[in-house]
């Protein structure tokens, strides 16, 4: 059975490769270039300029300007930072 590129199921089905494919990239090596990325994730530019874009949206990676002016990419943060003392801070009501 050949798959229709036209096809909107096709087309969702092969960018998730990708963005799966560039998931994986930047657990194995965070913070990566887009230079970077497509060599070891093994796409094209037009294919990693469209899912970063795709999975910054979603929220999945974090996208932000390097040291050189390049643009570089890295997995967005799973965990919030707790207070030093280790607890959360909760709203006071106030007595009137």
């Amino acid at each position: 059975m050949h798959l229709n590129p036209q096809q909107p199921s096709t087309r969702r089905r092969r960018g998730q490769h990708s963005r799966d494919r560039i998931l994986a990239s930047l657990q194995n090596q965070p913070d990566q270039s887009r230079d970077q990325l497509i060599q070891s994730a093994n796409l094209t530019y037009d294919q990693v300029r469209d899912q970063t874009r795709n999975l910054c949206i979603e929220g999945l990676i974090l996208s932000h300007i390097g040291t050189r002016g390049k643009r570089r990419y890295s997995l967005q943060a799973t965990c919030q930072r707790w207070p030093e003392d280790g607890r959360r801070s909760s709203p006071h009501k106030t007595s009137a």
